[in-house]
């Protein structure tokens, strides 16, 4: 089993998927893949109007492979590892290839269901699993390296774990070193809305009043917020933020149905909220948001003046707007990319620098 040849290569795959693991894997990630593409589709929620469940259910099993891949690929390698023992570089590091693109082949199905369910484009589909495939060949490379580098099977599992923690859970600590900094204070200046008591003329559209007025002194707050701007780029080494960051986030307007009962009277529609079509796009907002600098300035929150631009003094539900954050900061991708590349060299070289002093010893 030392021979690095393309019959033993295929020999170990033979021997792994017969051993059970690596077979019983895939059938829970082909089974579990249609089962959430199934739901998705069927939900009441990601087909209201303004949602779109083909893409949502396809950033599911994204997410699903992505997660096989981190904590499959390893697995299966451990099973391997106690059958055969150590392996040539070239021989263990096409093994990994092969067990983690298994995952992305046996979720194809679900993806062609997700994809052709709501029609999908080609420019969300094909980069994401672009990406998706180049997340399972870095992967892959750090358990390929760490099984090459260490003559103890557990040793090697240990530091495959090590490394795979390293470049999924290291960026966001990393990003929440800068709470150790000294917050910035934020002051808001809130003019409520003064509502009347007695009759007051409403609009029947929003419920608010026709002629708002608010108070004239405004209520102060203030809140300790962190600055991220300086770590922000950081995060998008993370496997998963780099997937998202590899598309513009799409954004819908989902309107809440609004609450009728026998016996009252029906209540105006909800208001258009902003959200995130699929997991990609939230993923990608919420790291985006960490560009945004803490301002020190006092904010203004006039209810009076919403009211008269939005129709309602809590627009999009008194969240940011995605698409204010969109509009003010830029992907991540290129950060990501560098991010994981340096990563990748300083494993590299480490696990080298392992592999020569226990040749020499």
């Amino acid at each position: 089993m030392r021979n690095t040849g393309v019959p033993s290569l295929f020999a170990t795959i033979s021997t792994s998927i017969r051993s059970g693991l690596w077979f019983t894997l895939l059938i829970v990630m082909a089974t579990t893949s249609l089962l959430i593409v199934a739901l998705t589709a069927a939900s009441e929620a990601a087909s209201a109007a303004g949602t779109d469940a083909g893409r949502m259910a396809f950033s599911f099993v994204i997410f699903l492979v992505l997660i096989a891949t981190l904590l499959g690929i390893p697995t299966v390698l451990i099973s391997i590892r106690e059958q055969l023992g150590q392996l040539p570089f070239l021989h263990t590091y096409l093994l990994t290839v092969a067990v983690g693109l298994s995952f992305v082949v046996v979720a194809t199905p679900a993806m062609l269901w997700a994809i052709l369910s709501t029609g999908v484009s080609a420019n969300v589909w094909l980069p994401v699993i672009g990406t998706t495939v180049l997340e399972v060949g870095a992967i892959t490379l750090l358990v390929a390296l760490a099984h090459w580098a260490l003559k103890s099977g557990s040793a090697a599992t240990v530091t495959a774990f090590t490394l795979i923690a390293g470049i999924t859970l290291g960026p966001v600590l990393l990003v929440a070193t800068a709470t150790f900094a000294p917050p910035v204070t934020q002051t808001t200046q809130t003019y409520w809305l003064k509502w009347e008591d007695g009759d007051q003329p409403l609009d029947p559209e929003t419920g608010y009043p026709l002629n708002p007025v608010c108070e004239k002194s405004p209520v102060t707050s203030t809140a300790l917020l962190t600055d991220y701007t300086g770590v922000s780029a950081i995060i998008a080494t993370n496997p998963v933020a780099l997937v998202s960051a590899s598309i513009t986030p799409a954004i819908g307007d989902y309107v809440m149905p609004g609450y009728e009962d026998q016996g009252f009277e029906p209540q105006p529609p909800m208001p258009a909220i902003a959200v995130p079509l699929d997991l990609f796009s939230s993923v990608d907002v919420a790291a985006r948001s960490l560009q945004l600098p803490v301002s020190s300035e006092p904010i203004i929150d006039d209810e009076c003046a919403k009211i008269a631009e939005f129709g309602t003094p809590y627009p999009n539900n008194g969240q940011a707007d995605p698409r204010d954050i969109i509009a003010e900061t830029q992907s991540g991708f290129l950060d990501g990319a560098i991010g994981q590349g340096a990563f990748l060299v300083v494993a590299t070289v480490i696990l080298g620098a392992i592999r020569a002093r226990t040749r020499r010893s």
